[in-house]
C-alpha cells in the first residue's frame, strides 16, 4: 500500500482568512440563565440505603482505572462547580474527597462523607460526619489540613462548610473540622441566617494553606426565591490551632461587595484561590461593572479582588480592557458594527447547567482563570444578548501578569452545549472548567469533559458522551502541552460526567496525576434527584519529556486546528493560522517516529489555511502531522480507521 498522504485541492486559502471573511449574518438570542440551578432546591430527601462503610501530554486511557469512593443521596451533593470536592495533600501523598453521603454505601444524605487515598486512588478508606436533628448538610466544601510534622494521613483533618436545612427550607450555613474517622475532635458551628437572606452558601472555594489558614467564601441574595437581589460576597477565614485541634473561625465576616453592577448586582461563577504559600488570594466573579474605566463595552468581564493579609482585606484589581489581548483578536470575531474591534465576553450568565471557570495562582501569585469566552455581537445596549451562530466555541486561559496587566493562551475548542433538561438526570452538565497546579506553582492545568462528535457521530451537539481532557503550561520553560483526551477508546469512553478536578496535582516517578472524579446515577437510566455513585479516576497523568511541546513566542506567529473529523477514514482537514508571510510544510509519523509521508515546503500569507487530507491511502492507526512553519514546530495527533 503506498504510504503518501495526497493533497486535495491543493493548499487552498479558505474559512478565516481575517475579521472579514468570517461568518457573521447569522445570530442567536440567547436567552439568560437562572442564576443556580440548585438554589431553589433544599432537597429534603433523606434516603437510608444499607451499606458498610513537560514533553506532553501522554494518553494513558489503557491504564485508565474507576474506583467507586462514596455515594450520595442524589446529585446535589456534589453539583456545583463551586465547591471543592477533591483536594490533596503532596505532602503526603493524599488526596481526598468529600461529599453529602447517603446513596448505596449508606449514612443519610443529610450527613457528609469523606474518602482518602495515600497511594494514588488504588484504595480508600471512608467516613461519615453527622450532623444535628433538623440542620440538614447540603451542598458540602471539604478539605483538608495535614498537622505540622504528621506523616500519617489518618491523623489529617477535614474542614467543611455549606448551607444547612431544617427540613423545610434554607436556614443558615455550617463550618467546622473533624480529624480523619469524623469523630475525635469534631467541632461544628451552625449559624442561621440573618433576616430577608435567601441564599448564603458558604461553600465557595474552600481552602486550606500549608500554615494552616482556612478561607471560604459565599455570595449572598437578599429577598426571596420569587424575588432576589445580589449582595456581594463574604468570606470566612480561620485557623487551625495546633493545641485544640480545631480551626479557630474568625467572626464577623469579611464582607466584599462591588456593586453597582448591571443586572441588579448579578455576579456569575465566582471563585476563590491562594497561592501555594497562602500569602496572595484573589476572589472573583464575572459581571458587568457599572464603572466604565472597570469595564467600558457593558459585557461579562472578571471582577476581581486581592488580598495579602490573609483575607482580612480585599482590594480591586487595576482596570484592565481585555479587547487589547492579542489572542482574543487572532481568534474570535468582530462586532458587526465594527470588523476592527473584537470584545471578548465571558460565557457563564448565558447557559444552562451550572457553567463555572477554573482558576488557580501561579507560582508568582498571579491569577489565572480558565473557561469560555464568546465574541461579542454587538455592544450596543438593546443587542447585548445576540451571539454568533457559526462561532467556534473556544476556551483559554486568561491570567495575570507581575505588571498587573492580563494575557491570554488558547486551550481548546468547546465541542458541544450544555445537557439541559431534557437529559433523564432533568438537570444537566457543562464541560465544567477546572484549573489545578504542581506543588509549587510552577506548572498550571486545565481539566475539562467535552464530547466530540467526530468520535460519536457528527449530529451530536450536547456533551452527553463526556471525556476529559486536559492542558498545561510550564511557567518555568514557556511551553504548553495539549489538549488531550485521555479517556477516548478506553473502557471509560464517553462516561466522564459530573467530574471534579482537585487544587493541585500529585507527583511521583517524575508524572503529575490529576485527582479527577465523575458521578453516575447509582441505577441505570436514573435522575438527578436519585442516588448517585461518585468515582475516582485512576491514570490520569501529564509526562513531561514524552511528547513534543510548543514554545510559546512572546507573539504566537502560528496555529494549528487538531484536525477534523478525526478518527478519519477518507477525507480530514486542518486549519493553519498564519500571522506572517512564512514557509509551511506538514510531515506526517507514525507511533514509532517514521516519516510515513509530507508535504513539500511552500510560503503562505498571513491568514487562515485550510487543508484537506485524503487518509485513504494510510493503515487504520495513530499518527502525529507536524507542521513547521518558520522556526516553529506544531505537532497534533490524528487516528485513521
Amino acid at each position: 500500500m503506498r504510504k503518501s498522504l495526497l493533497l486535495v485541492s491543493a493548499l487552498s486559502i479558505c474559512l478565516l482568512a481575517g475579521a472579514q471573511t468570517r461568518e457573521l449574518s447569522r445570530t442567536y438570542k440567547a436567552e439568560v440563565r437562572p442564576v443556580d440551578m440548585g438554589i431553589n432546591n433544599p432537597d429534603i430527601y433523606t434516603n437510608e440505603i444499607g451499606g458498610d462503610d513537560f514533553g506532553g501530554i501522554v494518553n494513558r486511557s489503557g491504564d485508565i482505572v474507576k474506583t467507586q469512593i462514596s455515594s450520595s443521596s442524589n446529585v446535589f451533593g456534589i453539583f456545583s462547580v463551586d465547591q471543592t470536592v477533591l483536594t490533596t495533600q503532596p505532602e503526603l501523598n493524599t488526596v481526598t474527597f468529600g461529599c453529602r453521603a447517603g446513596g448505596p454505601m449508606g449514612a443519610t444524605g443529610n450527613d457528609l462523607r469523606v474518602a482518602y487515598s495515600s497511594d494514588l486512588g488504588t484504595s480508600w478508606t471512608n467516613f461519615v460526619i453527622e450532623t444535628q436533628p433538623n440542620k440538614n448538610f447540603r451542598y458540602p466544601s471539604v478539605s483538608t489540613y495535614n498537622p505540622q510534622g504528621n506523616t500519617d494521613p489518618a491523623n489529617m483533618y477535614a474542614i467543611f462548610s455549606g448551607p444547612y436545612t431544617n427540613a423545610s427550607g434554607w436556614e443558615g450555613q455550617y463550618w467546622g473540622s473533624v480529624k480523619f474517622g469524623g469523630t475525635e475532635d469534631k467541632n461544628v458551628t451552625y449559624e442561621p441566617n440573618v433576616s430577608n437572606i435567601y441564599l448564603n452558601h458558604m461553600n465557595i472555594g474552600l481552602c486550606v494553606t500549608p500554615t494552616g489558614q482556612v478561607h471560604v467564601a459565599s455570595y449572598k441574595l437578599t429577598g426571596t426565591s420569587a424575588s432576589y437581589q445580589y449582595a456581594g460576597w463574604e468570606i470566612l477565614n480561620g485557623a487551625f490551632n495546633e493545641t485544640t485541634k480545631v480551626v479557630d473561625w474568625e467572626l464577623p465576616r469579611v464582607v466584599v461587595d462591588p456593586a453597582p453592577l448591571a443586572d441588579d448586582n448579578r455576579m456569575d461563577a465566582s471563585g476563590l484561590a491562594y497561592s501555594p504559600d497562602g500569602s496572595i488570594g484573589y476572589l472573583f466573579g464575572t459581571g458587568v461593572d457599572l464603572d466604565t474605566d472597570y469595564n467600558p463595552y457593558g459585557v461579562e468581564w472578571p471582577i476581581v479582588y486581592k488580598t495579602t493579609d490573609g483575607g482580612i482585606t480585599w482590594e480591586k484589581t487595576e482596570p484592565f480592557d481585555f479587547s487589547t489581548i492579542q489572542i482574543f483578536n487572532e481568534m474570535l470575531y468582530p462586532t458587526i458594527a465594527n470588523l476592527d474591534f473584537v470584545c471578548p465576553r465571558w460565557y457563564n450568565k448565558w447557559v444552562g447547567g451550572n457553567r463555572g471557570n477554573g482558576a488557580t495562582v501561579d507560582k508568582d501569585g498571579n491569577l489565572h482563570i480558565s473557561g469560555i469566552i464568546r465574541s461579542t455581537n454587538s455592544i450596543h445596549p438593546d443587542s447585548l444578548n445576540y451571539f454568533y451562530t457559526l462561532e467556534p466555541v473556544l476556551a483559554f486561559d486568561v491570567f495575570m501578569k507581575s505588571d498587573g496587566t492580563w494575557d491570554a493562551m488558547f486551550i481548546d475548542t468547546v465541542r458541544t452545549e450544555v445537557v439541559d433538561d431534557t437529559d433523564p438526570f432533568g438537570m444537566g452538565w457543562d464541560q465544567r472548567f477546572y484549573m489545578t497546579r504542581s506543588d509549587d506553582g510552577a506548572k498550571v492545568f486545565t481539566t475539562w469533559a467535552d464530547t466530540d462528535p467526530a468520535l460519536w457521530g457528527g449530529d451530536i451537539t450536547t456533551n452527553l458522551q463526556p471525556d476529559i481532557y486536559i492542558w498545561g503550561h510550564n511557567l518555568i520553560t514557556n511551553q504548553t502541552a495539549g489538549p488531550v483526551n485521555v479517556t477516548m477508546f478506553g473502557d471509560y469512553w464517553g462516561d466522564n460526567r459530573w467530574t471534579h478536578c482537585s487544587n493541585t496535582v500529585l507527583e511521583a516517578d517524575e508524572n503529575y496525576y490529576f485527582p479527577i472524579s465523575t458521578s453516575n446515577s447509582s441505577t441505570p437510566g436514573g435522575n438527578q434527584d436519585q442516588p448517585m455513585d461518585h468515582y475516582y479516576v485512576s491514570g490520569v497523568s501529564f509526562t513531561y519529556g514524552e511528547v513534543a511541546v510548543k514554545d510559546i513566542d512572546a507573539v504566537s506567529k502560528t496555529a494549528v486546528s487538531q484536525n477534523y473529523p478525526n478518527p478519519v477514514s477518507d477525507a480530514t482537514q486542518i486549519v493553519i493560522s498564519l500571522t506572517n508571510t512564512t514557509k509551511v510544510s506538514v510531515d506526517i509519523y507514525n507511533l514509532v517516529g517514521q516519516k510515513v509521508a509530507g508535504i513539500a515546503p511552500r510560503t503562505l500569507t498571513a491568514g487562515d489555511h485550510t487543508i484537506t487530507l485524503n487518509a485513504g491511502q494510510l493503515k487504520p492507526g495513530v499518527y502525529t502531522y507536524t507542521v513547521s512553519a518558520g522556526n516553529e514546530r506544531i505537532s497534533r495527533k490524528m487516528t485513521i480507521r
